[in-house]
């Protein structure tokens, strides 16, 4: 039985987009775990010392972006009409660009509540691995999980955003029909 709907594909600048994301918060948080600060220090001091004192703040925004850009993918899911979704993402990921370090400085705060108590992760990393290895992947693991959580709080934002977009856009009269009133 052949089948009926189309899957809806995300645009590709969409999937860029994401893509970017995902990749200076990955390797930002690696930096970030492993310290590569240092190394790139050493090769431009300059560039380094900014790297350095921006890498906790690239984090939260790229994690953030992640976060916003996947809810409104979701978002763009849930809503047919071709065009009204695509003005719909352009507009919500440009509103996301302006509110990004407000979500990205929130959603870290957020991040940053601690839900258990103890170092569970920290004591069974530096018995396993034994103390450099485990402090080290604690580190990495303590970077991943936070902007993960950051990328999570940041979700529903971009949800948010995204179904505001549909709401103004589908209630905002077209402009051919608005000038075509207007001569009338």
């Amino acid at each position: 039985m052949p089948r009926k709907k189309s899957p809806r594909r995300t645009p590709a600048w969409m999937r860029r987009l994401t893509a970017l994301a995902i990749a200076l918060g990955v390797i930002a948080t690696l930096s970030y775990g492993a310290g590569a600060h240092i190394a790139v220090r050493y090769l431009n001091p300059s560039f380094g010392a900014w790297w350095n004192s921006n890498e906790f703040a690239i984090i939260e925004c790229a994690a953030a972006a992640v976060g916003m850009l996947i809810g409104i993918r979701i978002g763009a899911r849930l809503v047919n009409g071709g065009a009204l979704r695509n003005r719909s993402m352009i507009a919500a990921v440009i509103v996301c660009a302006l509110v990004l370090p407000i979500v990205g400085r929130l959603s870290a705060e957020i991040a940053r509540l601690r839900f258990t108590s103890g170092a569970l992760a920290n004591g069974w990393l530096i018995d396993r691995f034994g103390y450099d290895v485990g402090m080290f992947s604690d580190k990495l693991l303590v970077a991943g999980v936070y902007s993960i959580k950051i990328a999570a709080f940041a979700l529903p934002v971009g949800m948010v955003l995204f179904g505001a977009a549909i709401a103004i856009l589908m209630t905002a009269k077209p402009v051919g029909d608005a000038a075509g009133a207007i001569s009338k």
